[in-house]
């Protein structure tokens, strides 16, 4: 009977390993963001109204120089937002945000596939190749090689086939925003 069951439980764990299979783990990601501490950021409404995507990179490390959350909003009009990472309990979390903290990640709620974080770094492209919002506002480009991937799937919609972008898992609970594989 144990023989039986024993291929069956391995075929189902390797069934719920491959769920996460569309999280990146090419880089570490480790961000989180408290509503308490910024709760006019405009990472919060990107985090809860369909469609809002906002760049979020940092600066700082903590100890020698205060941290920055940079958060850049997908509308084309509102001036990036500086938040000082000030509190003790900020301080002491380590953040990772992706391939590069000054490249940063970039933050959503997709129409249909809920709340995710990409990474802003092309991944076809490697080195520092940062992606930017097209006109529409709900793709970016790579200015190196010219594709374009769509914010609500991570797929290119134009260009040469390659990767999709970069996902991490993102949950925002009402206090706590997070991103991380």
């Amino acid at each position: 009977m144990i023989r039986r069951l024993l291929p069956l439980l391995c075929a189902l764990l390797l069934v719920a390993c491959n769920a996460d299979d569309i999280v990146s783990r090419r880089y570490a990601c480790h961000f989180v963001f408290s509503y308490e501490q910024h709760s006019t950021s405009l990472l919060f409404a990107a985090a809860t109204n369909p469609g809002s995507y906002v760049y979020v990179t940092m600066t700082g490390d903590g100890k020698t120089t205060a941290r920055h959350v940079y958060v850049t909003s997908n509308d084309g009009k509102t001036p990036r937002e500086d938040n000082i990472i000030a509190t003790d309990k900020e301080n002491h979390t380590t953040f990772q945000l992706g391939a590069s903290n000054s490249i940063g990640l970039i933050i959503g709620l997709t129409n249909f596939n809920g709340l995710w974080a990409y990474d802003r770094l092309c991944p076809n492209c490697g080195g520092n190749q940062a992606l930017n919002f097209t006109g529409n506002r709900q793709q970016v480009n790579c200015g190196k090689c010219q594709r374009i991937y769509d914010l609500e799937t991570g797929g290119i919609v134009s260009g040469d086939n390659g990767d999709a972008l970069m996902r991490y898992f993102c949950s925002f609970d009402g206090t706590l925003l997070r991103a991380w594989n």
